[in-house]
Parts: structure tokens; sequence; C-alpha cells
């Protein structure tokens, strides 16, 4: 830095010092906390796509038995009617 940007402070070094370090702790404390959150929901969204996957598996092979269920419905209709026209 030049000599003229530098800043210069009126207040004493010491009070100086502990305001520069109370600022970084509130700002490393707000960091962390962030990244806990983003953990947090990180390893919610991987649960939640894992439990999704399993309900979509689940619900096509729901539907490929709903499916198979009115083919045998509709067969045994069929059969019921051939067998009333005799």
């Amino acid at each position: 830095m030049e000599a003229g940007n530098e800043k210069t402070y009126s207040s004493p070094q010491r009070k100086l010092v502990k305001f520069f370090e109370r600022s970084r702790n509130q700002w490393k404390a707000k960091s962390h906390a962030a990244k806990t959150v983003l953990k947090r929901l990180g390893t919610r969204r991987g649960r939640l796509e894992r439990s999704n996957a399993a309900y979509q598996q689940q619900l096509a092979v729901l539907q490929m038995q709903l499916a198979e269920g009115q083919a045998k419905h509709e067969q045994t209709a069929r059969e019921l009617e051939e067998l009333k026209k005799k």
C-alpha cells in the first residue's frame, strides 16, 4: 500500500485489537453455523432423493401389478361373456 492510502485509527490499539478480534470471531461463528446448516441440508437432500427413488421403484412395481390385474380381470370378463353366450 502507498503511504497516502494507509488508514489511521484514532482509537487506542488495545481497543482496536479487541474490536477486530470480536469481529473476526463473530464472522467465524456465522460461517461455521452456515456450513453446518449447509451440510445438514445436503444430507437431508440425499436422504430425500434416495427415499424418492425407492418410492418411484415401488410405484413402478405396483403399476405393473395393477396392469396385470386389470388384464386378468378383462380376460376373465371375456371368458364369462363367452360362457354366457353358450
